[in-house]
């Protein structure tokens, strides 16, 4: 056996006040056979949400008798000295200002959806300096640590920390995982039986095979569409001349693309954004647990979270695909299933064991292209199948991909490097640049409308722009 196994670890979350970080550290319990954690570490600037989901996350830890502590600080260097390996969730401006990045882009007719478009990029403008700095202290406290990112816009935020960042980091995000294990169960057979090829950026991506077994699947999936869309709410959101005619399976992020003005109208109708909803979920919560947390009841307090987790889950995307609040996910599992092999934490967690135990795992991440897809630079960071052991990920070759698929990764990424730059600079002609190649946004008018919004909207959090 691996001594390394044997070896006890520090994790630590940045963001870790975050609205998940109780589900997170719960879901961690199922892996202590193989990672031996001795601390998970919570950071967070916010001490009033940090206290609430700290101590939530230290009572579930206790209550399951974790072999791991349970720590919180505000100390971003206290947080990361001595770490293994560190998740990051973080949100500058929190759930307000994810509303206000897709208010003002609806006010232009735009998608303002958190990832990608404008919303993304308000956020990326936000968040990355951020990350920078936790870069920096990353490189002086735990230099061999590597960087998970969970934080949106993922892949934009690995771009950024791998080509200005001074530490190990790949992007993490379930999207592939998620779409195979829908394909597992639509087929009937294990996912360890399936090799699904995947590749793009983040939250644009395509699964151009799916063997079984090393038996070809894509020509019955697409002739089987309709019940394949029926069975897996991840594909349900295309229309099957669509799929046919592309010949793939795409992420379902690229509803916003294939459908940009269905996802507007359908947010329009409803009056209320995904980032309105979740502040309109999240400060009751946090109101109605904060008091039970000073008060010791824990339990209560745990049921309370879970239960509104579960609500927050279960209406994912039904604004944008159709303009109704029903539950899109009512087939699927609660909230605390995100948590588990094919979720977050899922992914992350086999990244460090691969990493960890030298496992020689196949995992997609967000990792620097390397002549992986053809036409991109060797910089720009794509989601791609990697093959990660004992020295992180090694992207695996995909070559050249169908046009149709470049046709947008290209002015997207164009959009990412332009947004990259703007961020680190605060340069304005970048964020312009940016704004205006990105496929959603229909001019440079509209363009410099949206940025000139933002950056007065969020004023206190741009300081680079000033």
């Amino acid at each position: 056996m691996d001594m390394r196994r044997n070896l006890s670890m520090k994790l630590t979350i940045l963001g870790g006040a975050g609205m998940r970080t109780a589900l997170l550290v719960n879901g961690l319990m199922r892996h202590i056979d193989e990672l031996r954690f001795d601390e998970v570490a919570l950071f967070d600037t916010d001490e009033e949400r940090l206290m609430i989901m700290g101590s939530l996350s230290k009572y579930i830890a206790d209550s399951k008798q974790a072999p791991f502590k349970v720590t919180f600080t505000t100390d971003a260097r206290e947080a990361l000295t001595g770490a293994d390996y560190i998740f990051s969730a973080v949100r500058v401006g929190q759930e307000e200002s994810r509303a206000h990045d897709e208010r003002v882009a609806l006010k232009y007719g735009v998608l303002g959806q958190e990832t990608t478009g404008p919303g993304g990029f308000a956020m990326a403008l936000r968040t990355i300096p951020v990350m920078l700095e936790y870069s920096r202290i990353i490189n002086e406290v735990c230099p061999n640590a590597w960087l998970l990112n969970f934080s949106n816009p993922s892949g934009l935020l690995a771009q950024a920390l791998n080509s200005y960042g001074s530490c190990k980091a790949i992007g993490i995000c379930d999207a592939h995982a998620g779409m195979k294990n829908a394909l597992s169960k639509f087929l009937k057979v294990h996912h360890s039986r399936l090799q699904v090829d995947y590749f793009g950026l983040n939250h644009l991506g395509w699964i151009p095979k799916v063997h079984l077994d090393g038996v070809d699947q894509m020509p019955m999936l697409l002739d089987r569409f309709e019940e394949l869309a029926s069975a897996a709410h991840v594909f349900s959101f295309f229309e099957p001349e669509l799929i046919r005619n592309i010949g793939m399976l795409p992420n379902e992020y690229l509803y916003y693309f294939y459908y940009h003005d269905q996802s507007v109208r359908n947010i329009l109708e409803t009056g209320e954004t995904r980032g309105e909803q979740i502040v309109k979920l999240n400060r009751p919560l946090l109101a109605r647990i904060a008091p039970l947390v000073r008060e010791g009841k824990l339990a209560e307090a745990w049921k309370d979270y879970n239960e509104t987790l579960d609500k927050r889950t279960n209406t994912y995307m039904a604004r944008e695909t159709s303009g109704q609040l029903h539950n899109v996910y009512e087939k699927e599992a609660p909230a605390h299933s995100q948590f588990e092999e094919e979720g977050y934490e899922g992914l992350a967690l086999n990244v460090i064991k691969s990493i960890h135990l030298n496992k020689q795992q196949v995992l997609t991440l967000n990792v620097p292209n390397k002549g992986t897809i053809t036409g991109l630079k060797d910089d720009d960071v794509v989601e791609v199948q990697c093959l990660v052991n004992q020295n992180g990920p090694t992207p695996l070759n995909v070559g050249t991909i169908p046009d149709l698929a470049m046709s947008l990764i290209h002015p997207v990424k164009t959009y990412e490097r332009y947004t990259v730059e703007a961020a680190v600079k605060g340069d304005y002609q970048a964020a312009l640049n940016a704004l205006t190649v990105h496929p959603m946004v229909p001019s440079f008018t509209v363009a410099k409308a949206i940025l000139d919004e933002y950056l007065q909207v969020h004023k206190q959090y741009l300081p680079q722009f000033q």
